[in-house]
């Protein structure tokens, strides 16, 4: 599935990035890794706080992918190409109109939409969405790649599930065994 492009731009500076998040109930984390003719660039965080879904998960990783571009290569960049698995995102992105529905049902999700787009207008670049398969066993460079931010956002989940204070552990710590003593006996 490819997104259609939301942006033109004369420029042919384009960055590919492929993007992937990780949710569950400790977190969510974001993955990105972009390249372009002048290098690559790999980066993971949090999730904000926000966000209550894969969906809204996905849509944050792929304004984190936007954002590093840009950031990275500046004024540069002419269009940003991300590679992403989540397809609702590519057709959230690419909607015209939303259902009121929708808003109503994803409000993280319409924030992280508007977020998108705006930086897109914002820095009057392309926008192209192309899906790849995700969790995929194959050899290839998309399939390698979709992996690899897959084991990153993992790690930057479990990192914002991570307690605040260092000295605080997330899970009490295991009981020690306890001993067996022996009685004696009296004679």
């Amino acid at each position: 599935m490819t997104g259609r492009l939301l942006t033109s731009h004369a420029s042919t500076f384009w960055v590919t990035c492929y993007t992937d998040a990780s949710f569950g109930p400790s977190g969510a984390g974001w993955a990105v890794w972009a390249r372009c003719a002048e290098g690559r660039v790999v980066r993971r965080g949090a999730c904000p706080g926000y966000v209550t879904s894969s969906l809204e998960a996905e849509l944050a990783a792929i304004f984190a992918g936007v954002f590093v571009a840009c950031r990275t290569w500046g004024v540069r960049v002419g269009g940003v190409v991300v590679r992403t698995d989540c397809q609702a995102a590519i057709h959230l992105l690419t909607t015209d109109a939303v259902r009121p529905r929708t808003q109503k049902r994803w409000p993280g999700a319409m924030r992280l939409r508007a977020k998108i787009l705006a930086l897109v207008k914002e820095r009057g670049i392309g926008l192209e969405l192309r899906w790849v398969m995700g969790h995929q066993a194959s050899n290839s460079v998309q399939a390698y790649l979709n992996r690899a931010c897959d084991k990153l956002a993992t790690k930057a989940r479990k990192a914002a599930g991570a307690p605040v204070h260092p000295l605080a552990s997330p899970e009490p710590a295991a009981a020690a065994p306890a001993r067996r003593t022996r009685r004696r006996r009296r004679a």
